[in-house]
């Protein structure tokens, strides 16, 4: 019988590395069948552990099959019924017997054997969790600790001991990363591998906007409000398209929130990327005037066969409309779904 505080220190490593105590205990069975199995211990029949959670204790016990014949092929643990006879004199045919193992007899290679193997499985276990928790978050944001940069990774330590790299083109422009900060991520993908999961994650990718409205607005995750578009240039910024799908909800002013509380959630998690948000309609003159905003629209004509719009603005709205190197109505055009032509209102009149 292993002692108590062997069961406590299984506990504590359960408890510490996030694992499941049962599945470290079938580790620690697996481990005694190893030592057992390859070493110059005496017990080489079917190794078996019992297991008493209340006293915290565990006891190991050789399984053996009486046959009349030994087959290479079959179960282990297999013993003619003269030879168990000599340790169970009213052994019969086809029964079963089995001795306690007594962990005295066990020499230092066994000892070691099974020390090293049990080792190595747990490391696999933590590997599996890993691997098994990380799989679940593809598609969601994760927080991690930054532990690590150069002049083009930052490395990451994220849950349960995982590190990831991530490149610097995979992050916001010109943010800028210190050792210590804790830094939101979109996990792209996880693929297992032998020396543990392999995250990929990113900061510039489209649905991690979304991931943060989901986040940090109720509305949002509950399905109140639904995002029916985002329209981004990483850094500077994005354009959200959203609509209610409960009547007495607003759904612009609950993305943006108190004195815009929710909508500087998301953009201080991106780095301060400015977020227009613009509601949603079926109605295409409607939708491309709203994915223009902030800029005030005099009039809209689309021709559905083209898909295009041509709009009219006032002329001090004009640049407004075009935004910074046209950054404003090609987001528009992109979460709109139209090709946007910009007229000053004196140019129409002409």
């Amino acid at each position: 019988m292993i002692s108590k505080g062997f069961f406590e220190s299984l506990e504590d490593i359960a408890n510490e590395r996030s694992l499941n105590i049962e599945k470290i205990l079938e580790k620690v069975e697996y481990a005694m069948q190893i030592a057992c199995k390859n070493s110059d211990c005496p017990y080489k029949g079917e190794i078996r552990m019992e297991t008493n959670y209340e006293r915290k204790v565990i006891a190991f016990y050789d399984y053996h099959h009486v046959v009349s014949e030994i087959d290479p092929e079959g179960i282990r643990g297999q013993i003619l019924l003269e030879d168990a006879q000599e340790i169970k004199p009213k052994i019969k045919m086809d029964q079963e017997f089995r001795e306690k193992i007594d962990l005295k007899v066990f020499k230092r290679k066994a000892a070691s054997m099974f020390r090293q193997t049990l080792l190595n499985e747990l490391k696999g276990l933590e590997r599996e969790e890993a691997y098994d928790f990380f799989i679940t978050k593809v598609g969601e944001i994760v927080t991690g600790r930054i532990i690590g940069k150069n002049e083009r990774f930052i490395t990451i330590a994220l849950k349960a001991g995982v590190e990831a790299t991530m490149s610097l083109r995979d992050a916001i422009p010109g943010e800028e990363f210190s050792i210590g900060d804790e830094l939101k991520v979109y996990v792209n993908d996880v693929q297992k591998t032998t020396k543990g999961p392999r995250i990929h994650i990113s900061r510039n990718n489209n649905n991690m906007v979304k991931q943060l409205f989901e986040l940090n607005i109720p509305e949002v995750a509950s399905g109140q409000i639904e995002i029916k578009a985002i329209a981004r240039e990483v850094g500077n910024r994005t354009k959200v398209g959203v609509i209610s799908l409960v009547s007495d909800v607003d759904a612009k002013g609950s993305c943006v929130g108190s004195k815009g509380s929710r909508i500087k959630n998301i953009n201080n998690a991106l780095n301060g990327e400015k977020i227009d948000i613009f509601l949603w309609s079926d109605d295409p003159n409607e939708l491309v005037a709203n994915a223009l905003a902030p800029a005030t629209i005099i009039s809209v004509t689309t021709d559905e066969a083209e898909k295009k719009a041509e709009v009219v603005v006032a002329d001090d709205q004009f640049s407004l409309a075009i935004g910074k190197s046209g950054q404003n109505v090609k987001l528009a055009a992109i979460a709109s779904g139209w090709k946007i032509d910009i007229k000053k209102a004196s140019e129409q009149s002409e």
